[in-house]
C-alpha cells in the first residue's frame, strides 16, 4: 500500500499491513512529520438486481380514504332503497290481504250489522253458534212451571224483556222451541207480546202456555223470531 506524507508529499510503500486494529501511526523520514493513516475501506460492487426497488405510490392515501367513504355511502343508499322497495311490497300484500279479509272480519266483529243488512245471514250465524241480537232488548229471568188444568198437563213459561240501550226499542215476536235429549225440536210456537216499545232501561214481562206438550220434550229454547217464522202458529 502506498501512502504520502501530508507535509512534504514524500511517498512510502508500507506493504499490505492490516488496519483491523484502527489507524496506523507513520513518521516521515524526510521532514519528520507524523500522522495517522486511516484503514482502507474496500468498496464492494453490488449488482443492481440485489437492491430493493423503490415503491412508487401513484395515488395519494387521501384518495383511497375518499374512495372508501364514497363506496360506504353508495352501499348505504342501495340498502335503504332495497328496504323501501321491500316495505312497499309488504304494504301492497297487506292491503290486498285486508281487502280480501275485510268481509270476513266485518262478519266476525259486527254480526248484528251484517244481519241487519242481510237478514238471511242470521241462520248462518246460528249454525256457527252465534246468538245475534239486533233488537237491543234482552230476554231475562225465564221460568217454567208444569201444572195440571182440567186433568191436562200444561207448561207455563214466563220471563222478562229488558231494554238495555239508550234509545226506544220495539219488542219483536218471541220464538219458543221444545226439544228432546238429541236437541231435535219437537214443538215450536211464536208469541207476539203486543206491547208498546220499551224506553231506555225499561222492562216488561211475558207469559205463554202450552197444553199437552210432547212427552219427550226436555229442553226449552227462547229467542226472537225471524220474519219468516212469524205465522199463524201463535201461542196456544
Amino acid at each position: 500500500m502506498i501512502v504520502s506524507c501530508p507535509s512534504c508529499d514524500t511517498r512510502y510503500d508500507i506493504g499490505d499491513q492490516s488496519h483491523a486494529h484502527g489507524p496506523m501511526a507513520i513518521s516521515c523520514r524526510s521532514c519528520g512529520h507524523r500522522w495517522k493513516e486511516l484503514p482502507v475501506i474496500d468498496v464492494v460492487d453490488v449488482p443492481s438486481r440485489a437492491v430493493a426497488r423503490v415503491v412508487d405510490y401513484r395515488e395519494e392515501p387521501e384518495f383511497d380514504v375518499q374512495r372508501l367513504v364514497e363506496a360506504a355511502k353508495s352501499a348505504k343508499e342501495e340498502f335503504a332503497q332495497k328496504r323501501r322497495q321491500k316495505m312497499k311490497r309488504l304494504g301492497g300484500w297487506a292491503s290486498f290481504a285486508l281487502l280480501v279479509l275485510a268481509p270476513f272480519l266485518s262478519a266476525a266483529l259486527m254480526p248484528e250489522t251484517v244481519v241487519m243488512a242481510a237478514p238471511a245471514t242470521v241462520k248462518i250465524y246460528e249454525k256457527l253458534g252465534y246468538t245475534i241480537n239486533i233488537y237491543g232488548v234482552d230476554i231475562r229471568r225465564v221460568e217454567q212451571q208444569n201444572t195440571v188444568v182440567d186433568g191436562a198437563h200444561v207448561l207455563l213459561v214466563k220471563g222478562e224483556i229488558s231494554n238495555s240501550t239508550n234509545s226506544v226499542r220495539k219488542i219483536p215476536s218471541l220464538r219458543f222451541a221444545l226439544s228432546g235429549d238429541d236437541a231435535k225440536e219437537l214443538y215450536t210456537w211464536t208469541l207476539d207480546t203486543t206491547s208498546r216499545p220499551l224506553r231506555p232501561g225499561e222492562t216488561t214481562t211475558f207469559t205463554t202456555r202450552v197444553a199437552q206438550p210432547p212427552e219427550l220434550a226436555k229442553n226449552l229454547k227462547i229467542r226472537f223470531a225471524h220474519l219468516d217464522e212469524i205465522s199463524s202458529n201463535a201461542s196456544p
